[in-house]
């Protein structure tokens, strides 16, 4: 797929006239805008640490929900907001779907230890930005496996608790294969 693709709506992350207005206020370009955006995300949204509230809402909100809200349940939502954002202004973003690398080891599936991150096509070149940290980074390392990219968490098919573990166990099973 070519960087365009990545500019496309996702069902969860529709851009919004709400979401216009918000980039709208936005001046910075290339890295400059990334960090202007993440700035945005985490003054606007908080983390909320509340078991319930997370597993009523996990995966199961919009990014324009998200913003509404003014709460995330993860780095799901911290950076559903962010790629809406910057899709918004223009800026082709993958989602990413990423599992840790002991996680991978240790094959739990009923204790998934994972981490969503973006992919931010910038110069002609993709940065991953951790947006639920605010930080870039140039390579996933040895901490993180991605598992899978696209439009949203939905468009990779993860859409609950139930569908995280189905993904992260299909990622189990192809590593195994090869």
């Amino acid at each position: 797929m070519n960087d365009s693709f990545y500019l496309q709506d996702g069902k969860q992350m529709e851009i919004t006239s709400t979401m216009r207005e918000i980039v709208d206020g936005f001046h910075a370009d290339s890295v400059a805008l990334v960090f202007e955006i993440l700035r945005w995300v985490h003054h606007h949204v908080k983390q909320n640490t509340d078991s319930e509230y997370k597993n009523e809402r996990f995966r199961k909100r919009t990014a324009d929900q998200i913003i509404k809200d003014g709460f995330a349940t993860g780095c799901t939502d911290y950076a559903l907001v962010f790629i809406a954002l910057m899709r918004a202004k223009g800026i082709p973003v993958r989602y990413v779907e990423a599992a840790k690398s002991s996680w991978v080891e240790k094959k739990d599936i009923d204790h998934i230890e994972g981490h969503v991150f973006a992919e931010v096509f910038l110069n002609k070149a993709w940065f991953i930005v951790d947006p639920q940290a605010a930080v870039i980074k140039t390579w996933y390392g040895k901490q993180y496996q991605v598992v899978a990219t696209g439009l949203d968490s939905w468009d990779i098919g993860i859409q609950d608790f139930e569908t995280l573990r189905e993904k992260f166990a299909e990622f189990l099973k192809n590593r195994a294969l090869v």
